[in-house]
């Protein structure tokens, strides 16, 4: 597949580089995004990280000027979109979703998730273990998005109901080649390309 990657100063631009690696990668920051042509590509892929100003990486919620032309992208895009951690809220945001900043420390480490029904992506499992690394997260969904998955702390895996929209809050580029989160969102793809892209 042509995915395109929008980087959004990720810690784990290499990981993210390595997990995509079997697809046609195109990169860009998320300063480029303004008037970017996504027609070409099959997926765009939204980085988690945070947009920097002053110095200091800032929140989505509290400086969501920063990301007014990601946000606006996922409210007109045709084209399936999966974000990953910062990525993810970036989707529940842009639709109406409530963040929280529910850690004063980052998450940092493997958690469950808990499959709010039975669904191909987890593999038919009610749990699984993932790589999480954030102090936001998402607490409540708008009718346009559902819960696919979610933690003691908020919703872990979205999906837009009509659109190949997808979101993981946890970070499959930072798990071993056979994590469980990283066999998640190959699924996401594979679901996608099955779906949009083959068909």
């Amino acid at each position: 597949m042509k995915i395109l990657l929008i980087n959004n100063n990720t810690h784990y631009k290499k990981r993210l580089q390595n997990l995509l690696d079997k697809h046609d990668l195109t990169i860009i920051n998320y300063d480029e995004v303004k008037g970017y042509d996504i027609d070409p590509f099959d997926v765009v892929v939204l980085s988690g990280g945070g947009i920097e100003a002053e110095g200091r990486k800032r929140s989505l919620k509290r400086f969501t000027h920063l990301y007014e032309d990601q946000i606006e992208m996922v409210q007109q895009a045709k084209k399936p979109i999966v974000g990953i951690c910062l990525g993810c809220q970036i989707i529940g945001f842009a639709y109406g979703a409530e963040l929280h900043r529910s850690f004063k420390e980052r998450r940092k480490g493997l958690f469950p998730i808990v499959a709010i029904q039975r669904n191909k992506v987890m593999a038919g499992k009610e749990e699984a273990m993932v790589f999480q690394s954030n102090r936001w997260i998402i607490t409540e969904l708008p009718d346009e998005l559902r819960c696919v998955a979610a933690s003691s702390e908020g919703v872990e895996i979205i999906k837009h109901r009509t659109k190949p929209v997808w979101g993981v809050q946890f970070h499959p580029e930072r798990e071993r080649p056979d994590g469980e989160g990283r066999k998640i969102f190959n699924r996401i793809l594979k679901r996608i390309y099955e779906e949009e892209i083959a068909s």
